[in-house]
């Protein structure tokens, strides 16, 4: 192995406890980098969203890490996104840009070298003057989406009203500032093919399009639990953070629209909704089979039980997470077009793809009245996560990208 990289990963939230699939997403590629044998440190931003909280961490990960977290207040504030209309700033951007953090990042960069820094999401972009000052070190963006795609997705499913209004001008307002910052930055790590390809498309400077990849994210599928891979399932599950609009929107559209067709289709049907702000409306309905569990103590856990897992985003780019996990825990799974997006799973052999609301309940009543389709596709979907998955193989890949950008 070429000797180890020095790299400064900047988050804007703590990637631990892997709360949502943003963390679970930073979470692997710095374990995956630290396993490889480099030196990772870690500054990161929280929130009231996403607090840090480091009884909660491993003291040896912090250690390690020479963990950093910072705060800010991220709350939508009228008054501060009216003012960003009248200064054309990005009211997105700039709710995660606080002097605090400036500073901690600059006090390292000055007692430290590194080879690379990496920037988690367009949200840490605000940071890339005060890295260019004091640093020479590879400025690599992670993109997690194509942000202003997903919020225009966002704003496509929302009913004509001011607050419409107000996304699709922030929405213009992002799109210009993520277009303009790739050319601040050195190289760009995609999480999917096709937004790596929409970055390519954007860049002015077609001497930095090699230096943009796609690069998933991983898992150490093999400890993943999956104990109950070979039951037909019993429920349909839905677990995801319940504060991103995408998943709030595929939810009232699974329990309004396609769940009562479900309901009579099969006699005790039962739909299980988890996940973190679990939206105060969203109560259980044992009439129609709708049991809202909340936040859970451990997702792994909660794939690893007897049901069929339901993935009904239709907004947003970058990589559905949780699909993923439960991929990893021989799940069978019903998922929309726009959730499968970048993974090259095939439909009726790793997942059953529904696109309607009538498609995605016969997908559901289908998986839950034919085990031995259950069975197959969740043992088809483990196997491909083992191939594909693994969060080491995801490092050494970006590593090998690292080391050829650091020593050009």
């Amino acid at each position: 192995m070429a000797s180890p990289l020095r790299i400064l990963q900047i988050c804007h939230k703590p990637p631990r406890p892997a709360v949502d699939g943003g963390c679970i997403a930073m979470d692997s590629l710095s374990t995956g980098l630290m396993e490889e044998g480099h030196h990772v440190q870690i500054i990161s931003l929280h929130t009231h969203k996403h607090p840090f909280n480091g009884r909660e961490m491993d003291a040896d990960y912090l250690t390690n890490t020479s963990f950093q977290a910072v705060f800010a207040d991220t709350e939508l504030n009228i008054r501060d996104a009216v003012s960003h209309i009248i200064t054309g700033e990005s009211y997105h951007l700039s709710r995660f840009h606080v002097p605090e953090m400036e500073r901690a990042i600059e006090e390292t960069l000055r007692v430290q070298l590194f080879d690379v820094v990496i920037l988690e999401s367009l949200f840490t972009t605000s940071y890339i003057p005060a890295i260019r000052r004091l640093s020479d070190a590879e400025l690599v963006l992670r993109a997690h989406n194509v942000e202003h795609q997903l919020w225009e997705e966002v704003s496509d499913g929302m009913d004509a009203g001011p607050k419409k209004w107000l996304l699709n001008l922030f929405q213009a307002k992002l799109r210009d500032e993520e277009i303009r910052l790739l050319d601040a930055v050195d190289a760009i790590a995609a999480i999917t093919d096709k937004d790596a390809l929409w970055f390519q498309r954007a860049l002015e400077d077609e001497d930095k399009r090699p230096r943009v990849v796609a690069l998933p994210f991983g898992l150490n599928v093999e400890r993943r639990p999956h104990d109950k891979m070979g039951e037909a399932p019993d429920h349909a599950l839905h677990l995801g953070a319940m504060d991103w609009t995408p998943n709030v929107q595929g939810v009232m559209w699974l329990k309004d629209e396609v769940w009562p067709l479900v309901n009579q289709a099969v006699d005790e049907a039962c739909l299980k909704l988890a996940g973190r702000h679990m939206p105060d409306d969203f109560v259980s309905d044992p009439h129609c089979g709708i049991v809202v569990l909340g936040e859970v103590e451990n997702a792994a856990d909660t794939y690893n039980s007897s049901c069929v897992v339901v993935v009904p985003v239709r907004a947003g780019s970058g990589m559905r997470i949780k699909l993923t996990e439960a991929l990893a825990a021989g799940r069978p799974i019903v998922t929309t077009s726009k959730g499968m997006e970048g993974l090259p799973l095939q439909a009726g052999t790793h997942v059953l793809v529904a696109d309607t609301t009538e498609e995605m309940a016969a997908a559901i009543v289908s998986i839950l009245t034919d085990p031995p389709l259950a069975i197959s596709l969740g043992k088809a979907g483990r196997e491909w996560a083992l191939d594909h998955l693994s969060h080491r193989a995801r490092a050494r890949e970006l590593t090998r990208h690292l080391t050829t950008w650091v020593e050009e």
